[in-house]
């Protein structure tokens, strides 16, 4: 066990002792400055390294962003694509739709990662408009049961044109 000095009395103390047993001030025996001078610099090097790893990060030569910018356009008519790109957007503006026409109760039966419309296809290709349609939505019935149903939702970019719902399940 190491001995300092207690910095009011002068008295050995141990380096762990929280308390000098002659005088009774807290913490006698002050930190080495050397072991203070490790810790700061540590510290400074773990915020230079994240700061490092961030400025990484966040900086990518231009011709990632370009191609990055050139695949997130699509092409007017290319409804693989374009569905794909608004498959969320139905996901998210849709389902609040679907469940105003159910007369009782609405249980989805998507997963957390499952999107809610598994097939799309063109309404109107010359005004973009494309319709998407899914099965993962039951309604409860008059008797309480719950009867599955396929549902459509027509979008043009993200608004909701018109929803339809029928009995069963997509084939």
């Amino acid at each position: 066990m190491a001995l300092g000095k207690c910095k009011e009395c002068g008295t050995e103390v141990s380096t762990a002792a929280k308390i000098c047993p002659k005088c009774g001030v807290d913490k006698p025996v002050p930190a080495n400055p050397k072991e203070v001078m490790a810790g700061c610099l540590s510290i400074i090097g773990v915020i230079a390294t994240a700061i490092f790893l961030l400025s990484q990060c966040s900086s990518g030569d231009g011709k990632q962003d370009s191609k990055k910018a050139a695949e997130e356009k699509c092409a007017e008519d290319d409804l693989q694509c374009l569905g794909n790109k608004g498959i969320v957007a139905a996901g998210i503006y849709c389902p609040k739709e679907i469940e105003k026409l159910a007369k009782y109760n609405v249980k989805w039966t998507d997963g957390s990662f499952e999107v809610k419309f598994s097939r799309f296809k063109w309404l109107d290709k010359k005004l973009g408009v494309i319709t998407y349609m899914g099965d993962k939505a039951q309604f409860q019935t008059g008797f309480g049961a719950y009867q599955a149903v396929t549902y459509e939702c027509d979008m043009l970019d993200k608004y909701v044109l018109g929803v339809h719902v029928n009995e069963g399940r997509l084939p």
